[in-house]
């Protein structure tokens, strides 16, 4: 058991994502398969949630089989990624819906299963958003695996929040505010889902290698070319970490990369992350919202650079 868990820590992080999302897939496929035999012989209900789970395990399944050379492109299974997370999640709002037209029984589960769904509900979040954080220049594979565990966390979250109501309340007012949460974790699980299809042409993963050519001298009021070195700021933010290209310069040859610079969070000294830390409730909010606005500030930054470098007579030639 030690050599096994020597060995497991030995794993670089792709390694470790692999393994892990590989027992994943076994394990909830037992599960599903168990749900729709339960569907098909008591509760119809039970079949609406082996689809959409069906279409989560099929989504994360193409993501495994992608990281090695096989006969499909990447094109074509990033969009079946996509097509397979969108499917499930029509699914998931379907099954959210009918609570509006179905007066659904409610179940007192009892407080230790409560709290031990929520516990396990939690640590699975964190452990999808610390997956979240750790994805940089891992590549798109890994990235949607890692969107893919955050959204099943999401469904995790909303079960405990199901069961938790149902303690509160003996009316069926309570499944009309579960079927809202639900729908909402859908939509969002639908725009992840468009998100995967859409990332290769909008992200910077896989394109943060960039080489420009000067062949207008003329237009070139951008970059000093007697330097050895260049740095352009493509977008600014203290708090998240400015964007920016970094390159050297040889024979009239832009050689770089796009890279991103340390966040607060990495230049803060341990005192005042503490202080966050303490302030989290009310700064998570915010730092969302702002991460988000920053999301779309950042959309694209190749092409951006591309237009950018073409507007100063350079012309792309590799990357």
């Amino acid at each position: 058991m030690r050599n096994l868990l020597r060995k497991y820590k030995e794993l670089s992080f792709e390694q470790k994502t692999l393994y892990k999302t590989i027992i994943g897939l076994c394990f909830s496929t037992v599960l599903a398969c168990g749900k729709l035999v339960i569907g098909l012989f008591t509760d119809y209900n039970m079949i609406s949630i082996a689809v959409y789970t069906f279409g989560i395990l099929f989504a994360k399944l193409e993501c495994v089989l992608g990281i090695k050379p096989n006969k499909r492109t990447f094109k074509q299974r990033n969009i079946l990624i996509a097509v397979f997370l969108f499917i499930a999640s029509v699914f998931y709002i379907g099954f959210m819906v009918r609570m509006f037209f179905i007066e659904r029984k409610l179940k007192d589960n009892g407080m230790i299963y409560v709290l031990l769904l929520a516990f396990i509900s939690f640590v699975e979040l964190g452990f999808a958003i610390t997956g979240l954080f750790r994805i940089k220049n891992k590549g798109h594979y890994y990235r949607n695996i890692k969107i893919i565990n955050f959204c099943v966390a999401l469904i995790a979250i909303l079960t405990t929040q199901m069961s938790i109501l149902n303690m509160q309340s003996e009316t069926n007012t309570i499944n009309i505010a579960n079927a809202y949460s639900g729908i909402g974790v859908g939509c969002f699980i639908a725009l992840c889902g468009v998100y995967i299809l859409f990332a290769p042409k909008i992200s910077i993963i896989g394109r943060e290698h960039n080489v420009f050519e000067l062949f207008e001298k003329d237009k070139n009021k951008l970059i000093n070319m007697e330097k050895d070195t260049v740095e352009l700021p493509l977008c600014h933010s203290t708090v998240y970490g400015s964007y920016v290209y970094r390159a050297i310069v040889i024979d009239g040859i832009i050689d770089g990369h796009i890279e991103r610079n340390k966040s607060l969070w990495k230049r803060m000294h341990l005192f005042w992350k503490i202080i966050c830390c303490i302030l989290s409730e009310i700064l998570l909010f915010v730092w969302l919202i702002g991460r988000l606005l920053f999301f779309f500030r950042s959309i694209n930054l190749p092409k951006r650079l591309e237009r950018k470098m073409n507007n100063n007579g350079f012309i792309k030639v590799g990357e």
